[in-house]
């Protein structure tokens, strides 16, 4: 076989010259005043809310923060009831929450252990929604994490958290200072 060779073009071709670039000087950025995006942490973003609820739609919450879903703190309760919710928690006591009850007669408060807190458990499809504890500064609140509608990317995998030693007035201390404000109807 007779190998083929493609013809060759003899033409001139024109190339364009590259002009040397010029260098400019840096650009000097005036300092943002506090309070602006730039002034802030990069933890911090601003407000957002996130939507979430139990299964059927009768209990439903806005949790708003202005921490990042990366910064959220996500606890793994090991007592028996969290477990066996597969409960992954989340507060923040800047932010706030705000509870909406479509269907009230499905709301199901239940307590137990030291009862200083009300777990939120819709009566028609059995899920656990939110932990509830009232004290001097209002109610205060802890979502699972697992009721969000819509979760955010980012959060982290959980940090295992017992506080089986702890009496009933050091949890209710704890809780008053790391759970989120709730607004509105408990």
């Amino acid at each position: 076989m007779a190998r083929v060779v493609p013809p060759r073009y003899n033409g001139s071709v024109k190339r364009k010259k590259t002009a040397a670039r010029k260098r400019s000087a840096p650009v000097r950025r005036r300092p943002r005043p506090e309070g602006t995006a730039a002034a802030r942490p990069a933890t911090v973003a601003e407000r957002r809310s996130y939507d979430g609820g139990c299964h059927c739609g009768a209990i439903e919450y806005s949790y708003t923060t202005a921490l990042l879903p990366a910064r959220w703190p996500v606890r793994l309760c090991q007592c028996a009831f969290c477990r066996k919710h597969g409960a992954r928690a989340t507060s923040d006591p800047a932010g706030e929450l705000h509870f909406r009850f479509e269907r009230p007669e499905f709301l199901r408060r239940y307590r137990f252990a030291l009862r200083t807190a009300d777990f939120l458990i819709c009566k028609e499809c059995g899920t656990y929604v939110a932990a509830v504890l009232l004290s001097g500064r209002g109610a205060q609140a802890v979502v699972n994490l697992n009721t969000l509608r819509d979760p955010p990317k980012g959060l982290r995998p959980g940090k295992p958290v017992s506080h089986d030693n702890e009496s009933g007035e050091a949890r209710r201390a704890r809780r008053v200072q790391t759970w989120t404000p709730v607004v509105g109807p408990v």
